[in-house]
């Protein structure tokens, strides 16, 4: 799976968008605007008997970082969170989860950082 590469705007991550396929972004956490070297998401996808939630990276250049996941909402709190290494153009998982309910009642967020700069994923809707 390739994962698109556009520029990078934070979008809020409880935004789950419409349609699957749409491209993945992500932007710095702090208050400069940096270009990174990955492309990332939080994709989630609903199923007959709940909603999963995956991050994803796509790293340009070779990458090694930490990440974390969490997850929000229905009684639920979530935390998940470690350290990864990418090859360039490789796509890896960060974090995982399949959750009772439709994705609305859950709030997302996946962070990424990447030599001490945070950048914030967004959340996209995708197809299984």
């Amino acid at each position: 799976m390739t994962l698109p590469l556009l520029p990078r705007r934070f979008l809020p991550a409880a935004l789950i968008l419409a349609g699957a396929g749409l491209a993945a972004a992500c932007t710095s956490a702090s208050t400069a605007t940096t270009s990174a070297p990955f492309a990332c998401e939080i994709a989630v996808s609903e199923t007959a008997t709940g909603t999963r939630f995956e991050g994803r990276l796509q790293a340009v250049e070779r990458l090694t970082g930490s990440y974390t996941l969490h997850l929000a909402g229905r009684g639920t709190n979530i935390r998940q969170g470690g350290a990864f290494t990418a090859r360039a153009g490789e796509t890896v998982t960060l974090g995982q989860s399949m959750l009772s309910g439709a994705a609305s009642a859950y709030d997302s967020e996946l962070t990424i950082t990447v030599n001490g700069q945070s950048y914030l994923c967004r959340t996209m809707e995708t197809e299984l």
